[in-house]
């Protein structure tokens, strides 16, 4: 049994587990246009959408977090393999460095030390919003960005932002 519902713009379905059970009816523009890149569904159980935002939620959280908890210096930490070994730092030295100054509000040090991991921090914080913003709603919401990540074209950009930053680290001396 079906009944539209025009204020809520969608279709009440009744079922048997839960009464009824509301379905959004996308409208054509929109289908058109960003079915590719978002779309929500509000599953039966409440336990679909922790399974399906809740990892992604705790672990974006407690990368922003724990630079507001532990201090830098109490990091144990040990020296990058590959500056011991070379003398150079690797592609992803300067990250965590990074990360902490940006907590602690000094962006200025963390895009001077490596300016691709403020756009990883950026990533981070939007991606925790995401997730937690589906766990809040209760909503499960899947993004066509990670199809686009997949492709052969973003691999390589992602590989070459890491290059870039690499190369700038270098030629300024930083370790």
């Amino acid at each position: 049994m079906q009944r539209r519902d025009w204020a809520k713009g969608g279709v009440l379905q009744r079922s048997h587990y839960s009464g009824y059970r509301m379905h959004i009816i996308q409208n054509e523009w929109l289908r058109g246009r960003f079915s590719h890149f978002l779309s929500w569904t509000r599953p039966n159980s409440y336990w679909d959408v922790v399974v399906a935002h809740l990892p992604l939620a705790l672990i974006t959280g407690i990368a922003l977090l724990l630079p507001h908890l532990i201090s830098y210096d109490l990091l144990p930490l040990k020296k990058c393999t590959f500056l011991s070994l070379t003398g150079y730092p690797c592609p992803f030295c300067g990250f965590t460095r990074s990360f902490w100054a940006i907590a602690e509000g000094n962006w200025g040090f963390a895009f001077y030390n490596a300016p691709l991991a403020c756009l990883t921090y950026i990533a981070t914080a939007l991606l925790f919003a995401w997730h937690m913003t589906a766990l809040l709603i209760g909503v499960r919401v899947v993004s066509g960005l990670r199809h686009l990540l997949k492709s052969f074209h973003a691999g390589w950009l992602i590989v070459a932002m890491f290059i870039l930053n690499w190369v700038y680290r270098l030629g300024l001396g930083l370790k």
